[in-house]
């Protein structure tokens, strides 16, 4: 199995449209990476799997000359979902892509245009199976701002868990036994800091806390990768001191293109 980080930004990327922050414009000069939106790609006996389509999708598959075979989504927050414009007649000349996601988030793609004409012309077909490529599919709820759909994070055959979004790790009792319960997982590492927004409080859109995470998983044994990165997030710097700090502990950062072979 082989995983790529296509996108390893928070939903509005790096440089985020119409901010100056210090992050935002060094993207912008070149001085730190770019960071598409959040989404891993999964490839296995030559089928791909697409977790999350983010709406930066026509860069990150530029290479491409197909569609995945499936797609499975995490929740409704438009970073996750959005990049589906692209599965559309008006552009891509494709067969039916395998849907993988919870009933609230089928409806809300259904119940709304132009994600509707999807569902009803056949591009985007929800399954019933849980098997990709021989692999179970499964959707775990975890806890997490729920206006629109549910939300879960997405496991392949018990062995990558893909979970980018979620507001709390106190609030979802079971995640250390389902990390430790995978060779990679890809966690929520949005926010260093709660102060990184000034005059929004974190409360508004609440994350865990990088430290936080590096606590709560520390010494589970499973190869934890941080991603979802917010532009305001220091970890979007590969030199900085965040950086170092994370990578001492014993964990890795996100970055676009970034491959892990199972």
């Amino acid at each position: 199995m082989r995983l790529t980080i296509l996108g390893s930004g928070q939903d509005g990327a790096l440089p985020q449209a119409a901010s100056s922050d210090p992050l935002d414009e060094a993207a912008r000069e070149g001085s730190i990476p770019e960071r598409t939106g959040p989404s891993l790609l999964v490839e296995e006996d030559n089928q791909a799997l697409l977790c999350d389509v983010s709406p930066d999708f026509r860069v990150q598959w530029w290479n491409r000359r197909s569609l995945p075979d499936a797609v499975a989504l995490t929740h409704a927050h438009v970073g996750h979902y959005a990049g589906l414009v692209h599965f559309g007649k008006e552009v891509a000349a494709s067969d039916a892509t395998r849907l993988f996601t919870t009933e609230s988030m089928y409806s809300f793609l259904a119940s709304n245009a132009p994600w509707s004409a999807l569902i009803d012309d056949g591009r985007l077909v929800a399954t019933s199976e849980s098997i990709w490529a021989g692999n179970e599919i499964e959707l775990i709820p975890v806890p997490h701002r729920g206006e629109f759909s549910d939300t879960v994070a997405i496991s392949i055959g018990r062995r990558a868990l893909w979970l980018p979004d979620i507001d709390s790790w106190e609030t979802w009792p079971s995640a250390v036994e389902v990390v430790a319960g995978h060779a990679v997982a890809f966690l929520d590492a949005t926010f260093w800091s709660p102060d990184e927004i000034p005059g929004r409080s974190i409360k508004d859109f609440p994350h865990p806390l990088v430290r936080e995470t590096i606590s709560k998983f520390a010494g589970v044994g499973t190869r934890v990768v941080l991603t979802h990165l917010n532009h305001t997030n220091p970890l979007c710097d590969p030199s900085s001191a965040e950086n170092r700090f994370v990578h001492e502990a014993g964990f890795e950062v996100a970055f676009d293109g970034m491959t892990i072979e199972l």
